[in-house]
């Protein structure tokens, strides 16, 4: 958001002229080292100088950071606020979208009026039977419930190939029991067969389709391996891409430890939803009912971050999140957001040698369709850094985007540690999550001085210690899940508690790259 900033100069004497005279002046083209002088031979009044009376010297506007929007706020925020001048250097560029919620209208910012669509798509291939396929369908009736009147569901199920148990079907007082007896009625034959995931989602898609204006989302659950249909994970992050353009996000649900976490990750990742790991299926309900409030509590969708860079910087990196470059504009769509919901988006730019001054880096915009008001959501704001000849001067990476980018990093520990497990290289996992555990320890330290610092500002009121906290707390529960395992009679990654471990590893990644 621009701030325009007038300033008005003294007047030089009564004796110099008859009327005040007033300059208005650019901030952004505003000379530090202009001066007036008050140097008037004949004035009455020149006498000896008195601070207060002297123009000071024009402040630097900090463009490094901003933040604005209603419904949806936005916050840019520059890893550093100086860069070294004349010299080719990196930066990050940090945006977090949230909602605030009204604490003086808390109901009526946690219910949403828009229709919810919604397409439960359940694993139906022979590992499914007994109390998995059971705690499934206990969480969907449950969860068809609690939907409102006037929302709709669809039910489908999958293994060698998908079918629609129940179709789609707008809930009120008469059909709301009926579904769910259809449901359990219409699952018919015990679970046997294949694992065709990308079925269940295609079929899911379809039945999302043509419903009218509203939320739409897949709740997908699967306890194995995808053998039939599309099985690798590039096919999946296209498939996922495909329903996201469409405006529906998909959650994913890995039941037991024996499905695959990347998978099903990756397909919750692309699709702008969540991936949660269920190891024994009893809590499918409570997850069930973490999406249904999501959902009830929306306050916008088909939210669309545009950032477009200055000439000359260039994007090096794009961490976590998809995205889509049109030239110099980055596009990245981030989905539904409910009541005090937060996602954040985090890259690393080049900056070309720049002459000592301000130095334009991008122009952010954040636009979504505002389900709390009448008219689409948008803002804007900019983003720039100061260059700066004296090396002394340049800035330390900023505490918050610091914090965000050991998040990523964490994520990708979380994932290669996972993938050395795998390989039955235990200790080299455990060895990367010690190394990193070190790295939060000193960036924690570190983050911590920073934000003790006169000028640092968070509007959010962020806790970045128990951030850190949080992460490491994660490390030091994989690094003793796989010690547990290694401790097993059977190869520690093919054992039970290796499994699982990975799957929580694979949650809590997807949790730190949002």
């Amino acid at each position: 958001m621009r701030i325009a900033i007038v300033g008005a100069l003294a007047a030089l004497g009564m004796s110099l002229t008859s009327a005040a005279v007033w300059k208005y002046t650019d901030p952004d083209k505003l000379d530090a080292a202009s001066t007036v002088s008050s140097d008037a031979p004949d004035s009455p009044r020149e006498g000896p100088k008195v601070d207060d009376d002297d123009p000071e010297p024009a402040k630097l506007v900090d463009k490094s950071t901003f933040v604005a929007g209603e419904t949806l706020m936005v916050e840019g925020r520059l890893g550093q606020s100086k860069m070294l001048a004349d010299t080719r250097g990196e930066t990050l560029l940090f945006v977090d979208v949230r909602n605030e919620p009204d604490p003086l209208d808390p109901l009526g910012a946690r219910t949403s009026f828009a229709p919810l669509n919604l397409a439960i798509v359940i694993d139906h291939s022979g590992s499914m039977k007994g109390q998995r396929e059971r705690n499934a369908h206990d969480a969907a009736a449950g969860m068809i419930r609690r939907l409102r009147d006037g929302d709709t569901v669809s039910v489908v199920s999958y293994s060698e190939q998908a079918r629609i148990v129940v179709p789609v079907t707008t809930i009120s007082t008469v059909t709301r029991e009926r579904l769910i007896r259809d449901m359990l009625d219409g699952v018919g034959t015990r679970p046997s067969g294949n694992t065709c995931i990308s079925c269940g989602v295609d079929l899911g898609m379809r039945t999302l389709a043509g419903r009218r204006a509203g939320i739409d989302r897949m709740l997908l659950l699967s306890d194995g391996e995808a053998n039939r249909g599309v099985r690798d994970e590039a096919g999946m992050r296209v498939l996922a891409r495909q329903a996201r353009n469409r405006g529906a996000t998909i959650s994913s649900i890995g039941v037991d430890v024996d499905y695959n976490e990347r998978l099903m990750s990756a397909i919750a990742r692309e699709a702008n939803g969540r991936h949660y790991f269920s190891e024994t299926g009893a809590n499918l309900e409570q997850i069930f009912d973490q999406e249904l409030e999501s959902l009830v509590s929306a306050v916008a969708k088909d939210t669309e971050l545009v950032v477009e860079l200055a000439p000359g910087v260039r994007v090096a990196e794009v961490l976590d999140r998809s995205y889509q470059q049109v030239d110099r504009r980055v596009i990245v769509p981030m989905g539904t957001f409910g009541a005090g919901e937060d996602k954040t988006f985090l890259m690393r730019l080049e900056v070309p040698p720049s002459p000592v001054g301000e130095r334009p880096i991008a122009n952010v915009t954040l636009s979504y369709e505002d389900l709390a008001g009448a008219e689409p959501g948008e803002c804007f704001g900019e983003l720039a850094t100061q260059m700066t000849a004296a090396a002394a001067e340049v800035s330390p990476l900023d505490a918050i985007v610091l914090s965000r980018l050991t998040r990523s990093e964490t994520a990708k520990t979380l994932e290669r540690a996972n993938s050395l497990f795998a390989q039955g290289r235990t200790a080299e996992a455990q060895a990367a999550v010690d190394e990193h555990l070190e790295q939060i320890r000193s960036r924690r330290k570190t983050a911590g001085a920073l934000v003790k610092a006169k000028e640092f500002f968070d509007p959010f009121g962020r806790d970045l210690d128990d951030d850190f906290a949080e992460q490491a707390g994660v490390l030091d529960k994989a690094n003793a899940g796989f010690g547990e395992a290694a401790a097993a009679p059977e190869p520690a990654a093919a054992s039970r508690p290796g499994k699982a471990q990975v799957r929580r590893n694979a949650e809590a990644a997807d949790a730190f790259a949002l």
